[in-house]
């Protein structure tokens, strides 16, 4: 899969992560360390998943979505 799709994936759950502190007046016993898991996990999909997009040489633009 394209690493900056799963990037953003991982970004996402990240944030929604910390996002959720705010929700919780009391925070659920054992919240931190699941949820902090979670997103290690989510960030290590990145680097065992992540492909890199091909880069065509001699141009300095990534390829686009249209140009495929």
């Amino acid at each position: 899969m394209d690493r900056r799709y799963l990037s953003f994936i991982a970004l996402a759950i990240t944030m929604l992560y910390g996002a959720s502190f705010a929700v919780f007046d009391d925070t659920p016993k054992g919240y931190a360390a699941i949820g902090g898991v979670v997103v290690a996990l989510s960030w290590i999909a990145v680097g065992v998943f992540g492909r890199d997009t091909p880069q065509r040489r001699g141009d300095g633009m990534p390829p686009q979505p249209q140009d495929d």
